[in-house]
């Protein structure tokens, strides 16, 4: 990833970072960014308060699938990791 970052490649990274540990580079890039651009910075804050209400508004916590086993969730944690280690 680059150092200098678009705001469209910002909105991007923001959307990831909520999904997902971005690399050192892009969480570098993504700060740099925010730091010095408003609107970016502004849209980063509405998707943080977008999550956090909707697990307000949904109850969802931390156990987003309660009817899972705990086999089943550390054979999905494992599928998961296999596919992002790719």
């Amino acid at each position: 990833m680059k150092w200098i970052v678009t705001c469209k490649e910002t909105s991007m990274l923001a959307s990831r970072a909520m999904d997902e540990r971005l690399p050192f580079a892009d969480r570098l890039a993504l700060r740099m960014h925010l730091a010095i651009c408003e609107n970016c910075a502004r849209f980063n804050r509405q998707l943080q308060e977008m999550r956090r209400l909707f697990r307000v508004e949904t109850g969802a916590d931390e156990d987003v699938a309660p009817g899972l086993t705990s086999e089943a969730r550390q054979r999905i944690e494992t599928e998961m990791q296999k596919k992002l280690g790719a």
